[in-house]
């Protein structure tokens, strides 16, 4: 069977895409870059030279451009969220199947068109990367569950901490004060966490669930390093965040992100689900099970026994060797089953997570 053909859309010399995307796509023999639109004709042929690309690779700056190549299958599109409307629109107008960061757009009508191009341009996949389904720690919780380990399910809670949105903010992610670019603690952490407890527990609510974002850190310091370069930087998204609904499967639950580091010797996330005979205890060193941990652990209280068992996590070939860092194994997976004809996270879906924040902001009178 031919490879996949892919133009890669940010490939960059830093950043996200060369560690979490390129290792499965130069590795795979289901996919074969082909092309590398970034902001600069230039630019791609340095990155297309950098990673080591066959010189074939065609190198482009326009999303136009790369839309009209008949040899591209698949478009993969890892640039900030509010860029992502304007790469892979014309793509899907073109009807090449599509994979995209999320938050698929920088707010809710912005989704909403995205899907509306998918279906006018008859798009077979148009994936969205909550990647966070794909990884071993949530499925293992999930079956824990199916299969009765902790009997009916009674509740869950589950709180984090969202390591930036701190008192410093690094320069290169000064982006994520700024509530209109639509990436920030809000969009990314909360909505990959999200994302995943229902992908666990089921998906939706029985009625809009209550919550509340405030920005208690309304001015922080933008550093590069050690070195300050702004002492005062304004921001206006939020870094805290709560929840707290009932899930259309009948579980109420409990959700609390908040900005900047652990209380120290504890855990980055806490996340319990709660049953009639045992809970399961989630840890991590941080909320992004979407990327994963060294330390994420998973555990079971059986009330009858009164013992907790540590679970040992499943591991499949892409934990195994050390071949792939953290960043590229959830997303390794996304791509071995786009390759099998499954779709991790359909725009669709995409478009209801997207809903659920909108509401989250509406009730909290944001303008987002």
């Amino acid at each position: 069977m031919a490879p996949i053909r892919v133009g890669f859309i940010g490939l960059s010399k830093t950043g996200w895409a060369p560690g979490a995307h390129l290792p499965y796509l130069k590795e795979s023999d289901n996919y074969q870059i082909v092309a590398i639109c970034n902001s600069s004709v230039e630019s791609s042929k340095a990155a297309i030279e950098t990673y080591g690309l066959p010189t074939s690779t065609k190198a482009y700056a326009d999303p136009e451009e790369l839309a009209k190549d008949k040899d591209i299958d698949l478009v993969v599109c890892s640039v900030r969220v509010d860029r992502h409307f304007a790469t892979i629109a014309p793509s899907l107008k073109a009807g090449k199947d599509v994979v995209v960061e999320w938050p698929l757009g920088k707010n809710l009508a912005e989704a909403k068109e995205l899907l509306k191009l998918k279906n006018e341009g008859g798009v077979k996949n148009a994936v969205v990367d909550l990647q966070a389904r794909q990884a071993p720690v949530v499925n293992q919780a999930k079956k824990l569950i199916e299969k009765g380990a902790i009997g009916k399910m009674l509740s869950s809670t589950w709180a984090g901490q969202a390591g930036s949105g701190g008192p410093t903010n690094p320069v290169q992610f000064a982006y994520l004060g700024n509530r209109k670019v639509g990436g920030n603690i809000v969009t990314i952490h909360f909505g990959h966490s999200v994302d995943y407890v229902q992908y666990v527990l089921g998906y939706g609510f029985e009625s809009p669930p209550k919550t509340l974002l405030a920005n208690t850190r309304p001015i922080v310091k933008l550093v590069d390093g050690e070195k300050v370069v702004d002492e005062k930087f304004s921001k206006d998204s939020d870094d805290t965040i709560f929840l707290a609904g009932t899930l259309s499967s009948g579980i109420p639950l409990s959700m609390t992100l908040r900005g900047g580091t652990p209380f120290k010797g504890t855990p980055g996330l806490d996340w319990r689900i709660y049953g009639e005979t045992g809970e399961i205890r989630i840890t991590s060193s941080g909320p992004f099970l979407n990327i994963g941990y060294p330390d994420m652990k998973i555990q079971i209280h059986d009330f009858e026994k009164d013992t907790v068992e540590d679970i040992p996590l499943e591991q499949d070939e892409f934990d195994e060797g050390g071949k792939y860092g953290l960043p590229a194994r959830n997303v390794a997976r996304v791509y071995k089953a786009l390759g099998e004809g499954k779709n991790n996270c359909s725009f669709e879906d995409a478009v209801e997570r997207h809903a659920l924040l909108d509401g989250m902001y509406r009730e909290n009178g944001i303008d987002a």
